[in-house]
């Protein structure tokens, strides 16, 4: 019996203790320079393709930032990857989850500090938006 795997994001319910901000964003109670987005868009392409956008979506920016890993999301194997990001000017640590799934991007975006470490409550975020059993 195999086990299949499938990405969704939406929903406003973010993270627990995270106040919801524009429309698919939320910021930490904890830690007021935590963000979160969740965004979901048609997408024509491979993960390679979105993990080159992404790529570029950082490293490219105002104020440029360098790529520190990428891997599967080990949550939820061959469905999500993950990419860590560190941004010189304004210094912060980018964390994005990503997936796509019947032609539509799915990316959670997380940025805090240079010393934040990534939330548990933000992965769990994560993993309940692009991983989930049928």
């Amino acid at each position: 019996m195999g086990v299949l795997l499938s990405a969704c994001a939406g929903g406003a319910a973010g993270p627990t203790g995270w106040h919801a901000g524009a429309p698919g964003s939320w910021r930490s109670v904890k830690h007021p320079g935590e963000h979160l987005s969740a965004t979901q868009k048609p997408f024509q392409g491979a993960p390679s393709d979105l993990a080159s956008r992404i790529l570029e979506s950082v490293v490219l920016a105002p104020g440029g930032g360098k790529m520190v890993k990428t891997n599967a999301m080990g949550e939820c194997p061959g469905a999500a990857g993950e990419m860590e990001f560190v941004r010189k000017i304004p210094p912060r640590r980018i964390v994005v989850f990503f997936s796509i799934r019947n032609n539509v991007s799915y990316e959670i975006r997380w940025s805090g500090s240079i010393k934040d470490a990534l939330p548990p409550e933000v992965l769990g975020f994560a993993q309940s938006r692009l991983c989930r059993v049928i």
